[in-house]
């Protein structure tokens, strides 16, 4: 009889060895299961969920756009088209040195203004030129600076090492509520919880002076940002990871970004992040101006404004209204710090009212059905009050006159 007691002929072998054939399968493994994810989401359909990588790490400003990209971006009510310029924003090409008797705008913001979820001639500053051409203003060019998820840090520190280079002759920065947020270190961390984003800030120092903090340096940024730009399995894992997002921390029971329009004598994180605001667009305005250009923060309408009924639009988001809750405090917070920090603001709050009413539109008004970004018609709406305010405060040069046709 055979002895099957005996040994395998594997037992043999040291138990390094073991370890070693053990990974080597698990990483064929993972590499094959990999491969076969990358050709299924280039190769069959994914309905209206399609996209693939345009944005990337940036060691200076924390994130930025891909430079010479086209890319299709799908979600379940939109389609838009990202294509980016050879400077690696979303805008049509540029050059570098300002045409001849050309007057530049510089349009800088966050998400709002980037707007990915549209096509490329439906953003606002494409649409602000065209509105301008039909009013005869033929030497006016506006430039898309902006950049999802920045705050005030970025847009100042993306002025001076990308815009400041083209030599605008004005620089409209559109403020969103999050900004107050997106500029503090600390409220920042705990919107996103348990997710890192790569950042610059300014920290508020004892003695009321600002402490730049660069961007963290990102682990085997290498090899994460060549499989962030080629691999589309690596973009939709990580996209899906973002959307993993337990409420680690809160503002009175409901998401951070609602305090900040708290009523109340505002939490000392709060009180800080205002005042770092401030600072920075002071600092701001003062760039803008050394290089001989106007600045002009535009407030833009968040949907608290817009919906007749913002109690119930609260409600429906976060199912409850907190307390020492009202959107009228963000504007009358922005209205003093500008003031302070000597920047001139406008809203559009009034005209997209205007425009809302005219054109008897229903909710979700100037958004999109499944997201609070604007749609083509938000940035229509939002490029003709920009061009309004412009005319209004005499912040461009006057259109040519058009002469009479002979009688």
């Amino acid at each position: 009889m055979p002895d099957n007691s005996a040994p395998s002929k594997s037992s043999h072998l040291p138990w390094f060895t073991n370890l070693i054939y053990g990974l080597a399968s698990f990483v064929l493994v993972f590499t094959v299961l990999g491969c076969l994810g990358e050709i299924a989401l280039r190769v069959l359909p994914l309905g209206r969920y399609r996209s693939a990588p345009f944005r990337q790490y940036d060691p200076v400003i924390g994130i930025s756009l891909v430079p010479n990209m086209k890319v299709v971006h799908s979600r379940g009510c939109f389609t838009g088209l990202v294509e980016t310029n050879s400077w690696g924003f979303r805008d049509r090409a540029r050059t570098l040195e300002k045409p001849p008797g050309t007057f530049r705008i510089a349009l800088m913001g966050d998400s709002i203004v980037e707007a990915v979820h549209v096509q490329p001639d439906q953003v606002m500053n494409i649409q602000m030129e065209k509105l301008l051409q039909q009013q005869g203003y033929n030497n006016i060019e506006v430039m898309d600076f902006a950049v999802e998820g920045i705050g005030t840090t970025q847009e100042m520190i993306m002025y001076k090492e990308r815009v400041r280079q083209f030599h605008p002759d004005l620089v409209i920065v559109v403020f969103s509520d999050n900004d107050i947020l997106n500029n503090s270190k600390v409220l920042q961390d705990k919107e996103y919880g348990i997710h890192t984003w790569f950042a610059p800030y300014y920290d508020l120092a004892p003695d009321g002076n600002l402490v730049f903090r660069p961007v963290e340096a990102r682990w085997f940024n290498g090899l994460r940002t060549f499989l962030e730009r080629h691999s589309v399995l690596v973009y939709y894992l990580e996209r899906t990871w973002l959307k993993f997002d337990p409420m680690v921390y809160n503002w009175r029971g409901v998401d951070v970004s609602f305090g900040t329009y708290s009523t109340d004598p505002l939490d000392p994180e709060w009180a800080q992040a205002w005042q770092v605001t401030e600072k920075l667009m002071a600092m701001m305005r003062h760039d803008v101006e050394s290089d001989g250009a106007k600045f002009l923060m535009i407030a833009q309408a968040n949907p608290f404004t817009v919906v007749p009924d913002w109690r119930a639009y609260v409600m429906e988001r976060a199912h409850k209204i907190p307390p020492g809750f009202d959107p009228a405090t963000f504007y009358q917070r922005l209205n003093t710090i500008t003031a302070q920090a000597g920047v001139q603001l406008e809203s559009i709050v009034p005209y997209m009212l205007a425009y809302r009413d005219e054109h008897h539109m229903q909710y979700p008004y100037f958004s999109l059905p499944c997201d609070p970004h604007y749609s083509a018609v938000g940035h229509q709406a939002v490029a003709g009050a920009i061009v309004q305010i412009l005319e209004k405060d005499h912040l461009i040069p006057a259109a040519p006159a058009v002469a009479s046709s002979p009688q």
